[in-house]
């Protein structure tokens, strides 16, 4: 689904606020050495797989207010038509 984040952007917000490139950055510098910190890599790991998660339910709960937001213009849209 294509949705407008028309007022806020809660997505990006999300995306940015949460730091992923920048945890990805680091992951992938650390796994590019020849010496590598496991538990930094597990950390990493697990600090992405948090985030994504979280990306993924703001992601749904903006597509179902804009769904809701959509059909409720539609609604007004067939109203004001209608007189």
């Amino acid at each position: 689904m294509i949705i407008r984040q028309e007022e806020n952007t809660p997505i990006g917000n999300y995306f940015h606020d949460n730091g992923i490139l920048k945890v990805f950055d680091m992951l992938q510098n650390e796994v590019d050495e020849f010496e590598v910190e496991t538990e930094n890599i597990k950390a990493y790991c697990d600090n992405l797989i948090t985030s994504l998660k979280g990306l993924k339910s703001i992601t749904e709960k903006t597509e179902s207010e804009y769904a809701k937001k959509k059909a409720q213009r539609n609604i007004k849209d067939k109203i004001n038509a209608y007189n």
